[in-house]
């Protein structure tokens, strides 16, 4: 219950609208009951009144208009108490996934590496949504219910107490026992639904992915039939959750049945008695019939609760996991020099390290490249500069300035990446430059086109730079790709220069175009580039070679 606490105080900023909706919501159920009873009573009464020849003393105008006014009431109520109740939900959606977002920031470069893409977009979309049942199927009906059946109680306990313990007690038992033991037998396989359709999800977003591979390995029988089989067995635990849903519903009706009957006999013994009328008898069994309409969702509702709370659990771990990186409070402005130190720094992802006791000095200008085999850390070198993880020991230092003291944004905002995975978005050429710059002015595209060796090519599109490039690029090829993203590299024009295999994949034309506009580009800027392709060394003063985590000067 402790993460379904934590979310309920993200309510706080709106607890008028879910006040709102609580009170809409009793309102429209007192209405229901209400509306139900005197109906009852007014049938009743009217014919008695006839058969004892009362019938022109009889007030028919108040209760036909009281009538009237619970059965609008209870309309304009229930279409409020929907209004106020979704919008009280959504809202808190919205705070909820303004929060979750906030929350994944400091994740973004290190920490979320660590998890896969389909699992962060259940979390994203499916999880949150589940916590709409936290207000709207879960906090509002149970504070109705436990108002409702005290006031039903009451009311009935003023026309006959035993009537009233029993209808309350067997109220109780609808609103409680039963709704307990169904969430004690379907809390497993409320947990499992939230797990196989994360699970799901995944699959699908994987097999969308890698398509062309599967079926190029002929491995889509395989994985698809795993993906039906795990859809099979979400629509089965989803079937069992379904029949103690209907099963919670018929025990819940049983016990209206029981209280009916049991009201029936009492109220026979109260009359027989003289102590309860014939319209007396009319009200209290009607109050009792309608009252179980308050506790009729419960079942359902508790169900829902071992859902709701794995969801919960899910998102809040995500959204509360440690950063990789620390952020410093009182961050330190920016040097004046863009001096490069690495001093004794060592980094491991596990307990062996990836990086040992290394030290490098690069003043500003310097231009350097790193080879060695795949997994001896070069990139980690550069996953350190930008800060996706902080060194475990030693300092790395910008001008005479730790990096981890500086203010994380501005560090980045003096560091341009490329590598041979430069994310393009699902938006136009002109939207993907403008991630580097937002304010950039049409000499200042036209320039980075020209640069990036773009011009060409846009010119030939029928939309130009306004041209759609689909999810990730896919309606471009990959040179083209590389080339918007150095054209985004010169829009930034940092004064730090991080490059990652940056002509991995490209053809002969297209490799010697990227690297004659770096070399341009790169004259009077710091430079670090990981390759292992010879061709690109043209553009540094100094190689290295990384070996176990340690650097050794070639030239």
């Amino acid at each position: 219950m402790n993460d379904l606490t934590f979310f309920l105080r993200l309510f706080k900023p709106h607890r008028l609208w879910l006040a709102g909706g609580i009170v809409l919501a009793l309102l429209t159920a007192f209405a229901a009951v209400a509306l139900l009873t005197l109906s009852g009573w007014f049938i009743s009464a009217s014919a008695i009144a006839g058969l004892g020849g009362d019938i022109l003393l009889f007030n028919f105008m108040l209760p036909a208009a009281q009538i009237r006014a619970l059965a609008i009431s209870r309309t304009l109520g229930r279409y409020g108490e929907r209004l106020v109740t979704h919008e009280a939900t959504f809202r808190v959606l919205t705070e909820i996934r303004v929060w979750f977002f906030a929350q994944l920031i400091p994740l973004g470069l290190g920490r979320l590496s660590e998890s896969r893409s389909g699992d962060l977009l259940t979390r994203m979309t499916a999880d949150i949504d589940a916590l709409d049942a936290l207000y709207l199927r879960l906090l509002a009906p149970m504070v109705v219910a436990a108002l409702g059946v005290t006031a039903v109680t009451v009311f009935l306990y003023h026309y006959d107490p035993f009537i009233g313990v029993s209808t309350g007690v067997l109220l109780i038992i609808a609103a409680v026992a039963i709704p307990w033991l169904f969430n004690k037998l379907g809390t497993d396989g409320a947990e499992n639904v939230v797990t196989l359709a994360a699970s799901l999800r995944l699959r699908q977003l994987e097999m969308l992915q890698g398509m062309t591979d599967l079926l190029a390995n002929q491995a889509y029988p395989r994985f698809s039939e795993a993906f039906a089989n795990n859809s099979e067995r979400l629509i089965d635990t989803e079937a069992d959750n379904n029949r103690l849903t209907a099963l919670s519903s018929a025990l819940t009706l049983l016990l209206s049945q029981l209280a009916l009957l049991l009201a029936l006999i009492l109220v026979a013994l109260g009359y027989q008695d003289g102590v309860l009328s014939g319209a007396d008898i009319a009200i209290v069994v009607f109050c009792v019939l309608a009252a179980f309409e308050l506790v009729q969702p419960l079942p359902q509702t508790i169900q829902m609760l071992g859902k709701t709370q794995a969801a919960a659990q899910r998102v809040r771990h995500l959204a509360t996991l440690t950063p990789t990186i620390a952020i410093t409070d009182s961050p330190h402005t920016l040097p004046e020099h863009y001096d490069l130190h690495f001093h004794e720094v060592s980094f491991g992802y596990s307990e062996q390290l990836v990086l040992k006791n290394l030290n490098l000095n690069l003043p500003h200008g310097a231009k350097i490249a790193i080879i060695g085999a795949s997994g001896s850390g070069k990139t980690t070198l550069l996953h350190l500069l930008t800060r996706h993880y902080d060194p475990q020991h030693g300092d790395i230092l910008l001008g005479n300035v730790a990096i981890n003291q500086l203010n994380h944004d501005e560090l980045l905002s003096r560091i341009g990446v490329l590598s041979q995975r430069s994310q393009l978005f699902a938006a136009t050429i002109k939207d993907n430059l403008l991630i580097a710059k937002r304010d950039a002015t049409q000499n200042e595209l036209n320039a980075a086109v020209k640069f990036a060796g773009l011009t060409q090519f846009i010119g030939r599109l029928p939309d130009g730079i306004n041209t759609w490039v689909g999810e990730s690029g896919a309606k471009i090829s990959g040179g083209e790709a590389r080339r918007i993203a150095l054209a985004r590299l010169h829009l930034k024009n940092p004064p730090i220069l991080l490059l990652d295999e940056p002509t991995e994949g490209l053809d002969a034309d297209t490799e010697r175009d990227v690297l004659t506009a770096l070399a341009s580009f790169a004259q009077h800027k710091t430079l670090v580039m990981v390759t292992h392709r010879p061709v690109d060394l043209e553009l540094v003063d100094s190689v290295y070679r990384m070996e176990q985590g340690v650097l050794h000067l070639l030239n």
